[in-house]
């Protein structure tokens, strides 16, 4: 008997090995845009770690046609209803647009406001003023980044993962070669610091979006502008729970980033170059949980729902598996990896204990994240939703701010990611034990043929 079924690995890989190596070149664009920062000091490297953790409130907005279309769009393909799919992600492209054009006006109007708040008090108003300007460049990508995202959903309904691959690429080599040339001021082009890290980000995204043009012929169904109708609507009904989860997650973020900024700038530093390293981590989360999405969706679509049950199950099992490897590979690496990063001792042993308690941590991700991928791409978007929150916010964020006060100030932050670790293994006993037992009544069938 084995393990894991191998013709659902053998699928799921051919959907999520595209994704792996762009999340790798997206993670490694997260590493070198940290290695060029981190020539500017410890204080430019918190700053961007700030304006990125604030950047999540507002980024959310992305996703609300995102995950409903490629629910629709999954299940609409599974079904062999192509039109249907074509509406759903007409229709969402234009809406994404549209929201996300709203979204870039508010943050560029409240990006300080929301940056100091996130700060406490507790870091210098050249860090303030830099985490404000980063964040403001960022959002200018917004309605581009949508864009894309809805592009994306499009190609992993049908488990065509390839052009989501050659897009993250482009977008990332773009990124890699601008950085320096704006960061630092290359070829006549004056240094712009952290604001040429913004730009850099800014400019490479709309890479992205034209790499995805060239493929969209190959789909059986089409991918163009249409005016938000009935289909923006279900699409609107599907993706809201799962934004809602991700604002919710968001604001949950900025106040436990929060309880990390009150142990100070160095801790912040540490904490941003512990994240960025274990952007390698999530490789084999993102990638299979995208796939577990797909390949649920599209037996739900077919009506099946034990395949569709037993689909999901396997790539929990597969998810925690390949977590455990990358995790095992953090906890072993974590004294070295820091150094690329910091000359400042304390950042690196600091770094270095995130990262050992990110490997802890990673086999809960990975069967969290599969279970919650499941169950959405079976149409409930709701219950994924109810218990991440609540396990962010009773667990992460309250823990956040009682451990690090049981501990010597040098270690404070620590109390903080040990909360994190507890969070992730709460919620995936929680997500697997409701995914196992109530599967059939949670499962809901979006599109069908009559």
């Amino acid at each position: 008997m084995t393990i894991i079924d191998r013709s659902v690995l053998a699928k799921a890989w051919n959907i999520a090995w595209p994704l792996m190596i762009a999340e790798a070149v997206d993670s490694l664009l997260f590493i070198t845009d940290t290695f060029f920062v981190s020539r500017l000091g410890d204080e430019a490297v918190a700053a961007v770690g700030l304006a990125g953790y604030a950047s999540w409130i507002f980024f959310v907005s992305t996703l609300l046609f995102y995950m409903g279309s490629m629910i629709v769009a999954a299940q609409a393909y599974g079904a062999r209803l192509y039109d249907r799919a074509s509406k759903a992600l007409g229709e969402s492209l234009t809406s994404a647009i549209l929201l996300t054009s709203t979204t870039t006006a508010l943050v560029i109007l409240v990006a300080e406001d929301i940056v100091r708040l996130l700060a406490g008090g507790n870091v210098s108003p050249e860090l303030i003023a830099d985490a404000t300007t980063y964040l403001q460049v960022r959002a200018l990508g917004l309605p581009v980044l949508s864009a894309a995202m809805v592009l994306g959903a499009g190609f992993r309904a049908t488990g065509d993962t390839k052009p989501s691959m050659i897009a993250t690429s482009a977008s990332a080599i773009a990124n890699l070669i601008l950085d320096p040339l704006l960061i630092f001021g290359l070829l006549g082009i004056p240094p712009m610091g952290v604001l040429g890290a913004a730009m850099a980000s800014f400019i490479a995204t709309w890479f992205s979006v034209l790499a995805y043009l060239p493929f969209i012929r190959r789909l059986p169904f089409t991918i163009k502008p249409l005016i938000p109708r009935k289909e923006a609507w279900t699409v609107f009904k599907l993706g809201l729970p799962a934004t809602i989860e991700r604002l919710v997650f968001a604001l949950g973020n900025m106040a436990y980033i929060g309880a990390i900024a009150r142990c100070g700038e160095i801790p912040l530093a540490a904490h941003t170059i512990g994240i960025r390293i274990e952007a390698f981590a999530y490789l084999p989360a993102f990638a299979i949980g995208i796939a577990t999405t797909s390949m649920v969706g599209q037996s739900i679509g077919k009506g099946n729902l034990d395949e569709a049950k037993k689909i999901g199950w396997e790539l929990i099992k597969v998810n925690t598996l390949f977590m455990t490897i990358m995790g095992t590979v953090l906890i072993l690496t974590a004294p070295y990896t820091p150094t690329i990063f910091t000359n400042n001792e304390e950042t690196r042993k600091l770094a270095m204990m995130y990262l050992i308690l990110a490997g802890i941590s990673e086999p809960a991700l990975g069967a969290a994240m599969s279970a919650s991928s499941a169950v959405r791409g079976a149409g409930n978007t709701i219950v994924p939703t109810i218990i991440n929150a609540t396990c962010l916010y009773t667990i992460r964020v309250a823990l956040a701010y009682t451990l690090p006060e049981l501990l010597p100030r040098s270690n404070r932050p620590v109390g903080a990611w040990i909360a994190m670790d507890v969070d992730l293994l709460a919620r995936s006993i929680i997500l697997t034990t409701v995914y196992r037992k109530k599967f059939h009544k949670l499962a809901r069938r979006i599109v069908s043929k009559t």
